[in-house]
């Protein structure tokens, strides 16, 4: 299913997509730097990834705030799937 089909509204799909996008990336980080340390892995490829990591991190961050913020929402329901999801993101 798509995330665009679940029918969250307000706070809860801002919460879906931010988790969503900070899970994907978190990923994507690891992924990145496990290729880095890939000798076989071309010097062009390693040079875009090390240009990548820093512009990550930094989307990271500014996610991990913002969950934060939105994690302290009274309207958030604390069971649902993508509030669980964030809490573990940000921790």
């Amino acid at each position: 299913m798509d995330h665009t089909d679940t029918g969250f509204v307000g706070l809860e799909r801002a919460l879906m997509v931010q988790a969503k996008t900070l899970d994907r990336l978190t990923k994507e980080q690891t992924e990145a730097q496990k290729k880095l340390k890939d000798p076989a892995l071309e010097s062009d490829k390693k040079t875009f990834l090390k240009a990548q990591l820093p512009k990550m991190e930094a989307e990271i961050k500014k996610l991990k705030e913002s969950l934060t913020e939105l994690l302290q929402e009274d309207e958030l329901d604390p069971r649902g799937e993508y509030f669980v999801m964030a809490s573990k993101l940000i921790k």
